[in-house]
């Protein structure tokens, strides 16, 4: 018969063990849950602003709305209302008619102006329907990488923006109405100074929703909580397809037209980007003198021939990239 003391004995021991196997499955399934809780409370939505749906409008909506869960396209002509419903249908967009501001100013100015101003709005209106994140990218811009569709840049609840470089895509030397499979080559963000890059080269940012999140410019925001950060471009990159061929560059800077050399008039900001200031006085030329052959030999020039492409891609300096071709396998397979 055993004694009291040993009765006791075992029956601390056995409390103990439950207490042990009590914390092991709590922390576990502790563990699990937050995990659960924090994917399933990730909302991601998308703003842009867009003054015509291009031909690549449905592929941009439907590649990005694989992995966020709203678009919000605010409208810089409300004429095209009718046309955005048709295209849109039934996916989870949201149409605003866009902010009318500063219609004195010329065209590339103006467009930031509005972006800006479109933004404000869109913070408001996902912050109160409790989405997550906010990302502010054009139609020209494809979000690529494995920490994107993933969506594991949004995870880190200590990040409140996350800056993702862009990458530059190579025009070509035909027309084009599909350049997201057309302009596969681009030039690497970072690599001499984005010397070759026609347009910015500075990334676009997410932002964590919150009181005071503000829009910076086209590619920041500011007022957020928690630090900052910046993908590698193995993990996350912008994919941006400023000039895809002669003709897009042509009705950019038709549309355009002759505008000063200072972002909204403001002497204080000049236009830093070359290729913009000499892509307006050749066009301009062109429409005085009728010479377009000259104008298509300036954007011509930009086009690397395939001697220099293959050197500048066995220095690191141009990628290979297709977003699209992963898609289309599954498609083909499905």
């Amino acid at each position: 018969m055993s004694s009291p003391s040993n009765f006791n004995h075992g029956l601390l021991l056995i409390g103990a063990l439950m207490v042990f196997f009590y914390l092991i499955i709590s922390r576990g399934g502790s563990s699990n849950s937050n995990e659960s809780y924090t994917q399933a409370n990730i909302s991601i939505a998308i703003a842009t602003t867009i003054l015509h749906p291009s031909p690549t409008f449905l592929a941009w909506l439907d590649y990005h709305l694989r992995w966020v869960q709203h678009v919000v396209i605010y409208m810089d002509d409300a004429n095209e209302r009718s046309e955005f419903v048709r295209l849109c249908g039934d996916r989870p967009i949201t149409l605003f008619e866009g902010s009318q501001v500063a219609p004195e100013m010329t065209p590339e100015s103006r467009l930031i102006r509005r972006q800006m101003e479109n933004m404000k709005h869109a913070i408001a209106y996902l912050t109160e329907g409790g989405y997550t994140w906010l990302i502010h990218i054009d139609p020209d811009e494809l979000l690529y990488g494995p920490l994107i569709e993933s969506r594991a840049w949004a995870q880190d609840p200590e990040v409140g923006l996350v800056t993702f470089p862009n990458h530059e895509a190579l025009p070509v030397s035909f027309e084009t109405s599909d350049p997201f499979r057309d302009n596969t080559y681009f030039w690497v963000s970072g690599m001499d100074g984005n010397a070759n890059f026609l347009a910015y080269g500075n990334g676009k940012s997410a932002v964590r929703l919150g009181r005071g999140v503000k829009p910076r410019g086209a590619h920041w925001f500011d007022g957020y909580v928690g630090r900052a950060s910046t993908t590698s471009p193995g993990e996350a990159v912008l994919l941006h397809y400023p000039y895809p061929s002669y003709g897009s560059w042509l009705r950019k800077f038709n549309h355009y037209g002759a505008f000063p050399d200072h972002w909204f008039g403001d002497r204080a900001a000049p236009k830093i980007m070359d290729f913009m200031l000499q892509s307006r006085d050749v066009a301009q030329e062109a429409h005085r003198t009728g010479d377009w052959a000259k104008a298509k030999a300036f954007f011509s020039g930009r086009i690397p021939d395939p001697e220099s492409r293959d050197r500048a891609i066995s220095q690191g300096k141009i990628r290979l990239y297709t977003p699209f071709s992963s898609l289309e396998s599954i498609e083909n397979h499905s």
